[in-house]
């Protein structure tokens, strides 16, 4: 099993890494969740050109927050006077956490017959798929310019996460960006560049080759939607986080498929909350500092309730837009 292959399955499953967290309160995701109360109170000020940004304030040091929304276009065209500005004063750029992938992990990984991801020996994926699932990911690999070997021997969650970044790839979907592109910016300007944090590849796995056979079909299925949701769209999918339209941002992002496999496993919301605590404690961190910070944050953390920037506020920062 080549480095190249398990990384997108640790980056996709990563939501699947940890156990749940009970000493914090945890975030809800459901569609009747009125959102975070930082977002909501911002959502009536007349947008600037570009996507959403908030400076968070505290004792003298400032942080600027970029949400990101993968997967954007490969060619999407957006510009942030405001991101650029702040990437002027800036000492630093955090980025989201990173995975770390080891050659143990690798030979481990491999020692096991895949982590509990694969499926046994004899057993190819789509002959074990019910007829329904069975279509539909035959047209998502056929849409992602895939023959069904690449997936044959992976569990249905993890084939279904693969073909959906496959998908993607093929009709010019970027998983990296926005962060590879603003990660671009802060090293032209010559501005210090870091992850938040990084994960390990083990847990991940281990997680999810715990998925029970129907937690594994409902992930692909998850997968599939998602393919189904971008395939008409994938020329303009972004395009409303490019123009910081947080409403349509959230209609079609807080809901993804990563995000409706975790909350299908066992602890999932606690897990994310967990991941939300972990990036508001970076940028709390970075707010305990002079100067100028600015952090790229995934929406997912900074639309629900009790997300980062609720917490931020929570613990004595002033959240606002800057002009």
């Amino acid at each position: 099993m080549a480095v190249s292959r398990i990384a997108p399955i640790a980056a996709l499953l990563v939501v699947l890494a940890a156990p749940a967290l009970a000493q914090e309160p945890t975030v809800e995701l459901q569609p009747a969740d009125p959102g975070s109360a930082v977002v909501e109170e911002l959502l009536v000020v007349a947008r600037p050109p570009g996507p959403a940004l908030w400076l968070v304030e505290k004792n003298g040091a400032k942080l600027y927050v970029l949400g990101s929304a993968a997967p954007l276009p490969h060619q999407l065209k957006w510009d942030s006077p405001r991101l650029n500005r702040a990437l002027d004063q800036a000492g630093l750029v955090l980025l989201p956490p990173e995975a770390s992938v080891g050659p143990m992990q690798i030979t481990k990984f491999m020692l096991t017959g895949g982590g509990g991801v694969r499926q046994g020996f004899g057993k190819k994926l789509e002959d074990r798929l019910p007829p329904d699932l069975k279509a539909r990911f035959i047209n998502a690999r056929t849409q992602a310019r895939r023959t069904a070997i690449p997936y044959k021997d992976w569990k249905p969650a993890v084939a279904g996460f693969l073909v959906l970044s496959d998908f993607r790839q093929a009709a010019g979907l970027s998983e990296a960006k926005p962060v590879s592109t603003i990660e671009r910016m802060a090293k032209a300007k010559g501005v210090k560049v870091k992850a938040m944090s990084q994960y390990r590849l083990g847990p991940v796995l281990g997680a999810a080759g715990k998925l029970s056979d129907e937690a594994n079909l409902a992930c692909l299925k998850d997968a599939l939607d998602e393919v189904d949701y971008e395939a008409p769209r994938w020329r303009t999918l972004g395009q409303d986080w490019a123009d910081g339209d947080i409403a349509a941002v959230r209609a079609r992002y807080s809901a993804s498929a990563a995000q409706r496999c975790l909350l299908r496993a066992p602890g999932g919301a606690g897990l994310l909350d967990d991941q939300i605590g972990q990036s508001a404690k970076a940028l709390s961190e970075a707010l305990a500092r002079p100067g100028v910070t600015v952090a790229v944050v995934d929406l997912a953390f900074l639309l629900p309730r009790n997300g980062v920037l609720d917490r931020l506020r929570a613990q004595g920062a002033t959240v606002t837009s800057p002009n």
